[in-house]
């Protein structure tokens, strides 16, 4: 019966493991000349364009496009439609890269505390009980390979963006680090970080959390530990 209980245990921890949430973790920095509750969007057009050419010709970056346009519609603002983006009301930047890997090392461990029955010397069984024994555990080193991935999102007054000194009127930086070393999958919950309360406080650093939904498929990643910073 006991080992029963036991086995059944195991089997519950290790589902947990398997089930534990993962997040996005992002530092986000954000400056802007707007109006704590933001100006009036409503209405107003925006264009989206590249910093890198390499990017500008990038499927991944259309797809980003889609992203940051569900976001700023949600604000009440529309997707300019012309071939000349300086004619929409604003102009969005978006530049990315991912630095790494770099190694990341923890320890764990250091003694084991056991529970089971007790035998006497007839074979008989004669109680429950438990005990410490610090050989049992030793310490053990777990190196992960750690990625750190940088989203940066500008906002910029259309009529100055190309005829004169670019007006800025929003930046957005966000720096997140986990064991994911492509840009895509984490791209949708660091946007979320940077437009999480937009435009919020100029000038204000922050962290970020957004759990990753359970059905995102893990693509063959294997199980590990959630970490302090990013488990994705």
């Amino acid at each position: 019966m006991f080992k029963r209980i036991l086995t059944a245990s195991a089997v519950l921890l290790a589902v947990a493991a398997c089930t534990s949430p993962r997040y996005v973790v992002s530092d986000v920095t954000r400056f802007h000349t707007l109006a704590p509750s933001g100006e009036s969007f409503s209405g107003k057009t925006f264009a989206i364009v590249a910093v890198s050419p390499e990017q500008e010709q990038s499927i991944a970056f259309r797809q980003f496009g889609a992203q940051i346009n569900a976001r700023l519609s949600s604000l009440g603002m529309n997707q300019f439609q012309g071939s000349t983006p300086s004619a929409a009301d604003y102009v969005v930047t978006l530049d990315y890269d991912v630095l790494g890997p770099s190694p990341d090392v923890s320890t764990s461990g250091g003694g084991s505390f056991s529970l089971g029955f007790g035998y006497s010397n007839f074979n008989r069984p004669w109680g429950f009980g438990g005990y410490y024994d610090p050989f049992m555990d030793l310490p053990q080193t777990e190196t992960r390979q750690m990625f750190t991935r940088r989203v940066e999102l500008d906002i910029y007054r259309g009529s100055t963006y190309t005829g004169g000194p670019r007006q800025r009127v929003f930046e957005g930086r966000a720096v997140s680090t986990g064991q994911n070393g492509q840009i895509e999958p984490v791209m949708p919950y660091m946007l979320d970080a940077v437009f999480k309360d937009f435009p919020g406080r100029s000038g204000l650093s922050s962290t970020v959390t957004v759990q990753v939904p359970e059905d995102v498929e893990r693509g063959g990643e294997r199980a590990y530990r959630p970490a302090a910073r990013s488990s994705y």
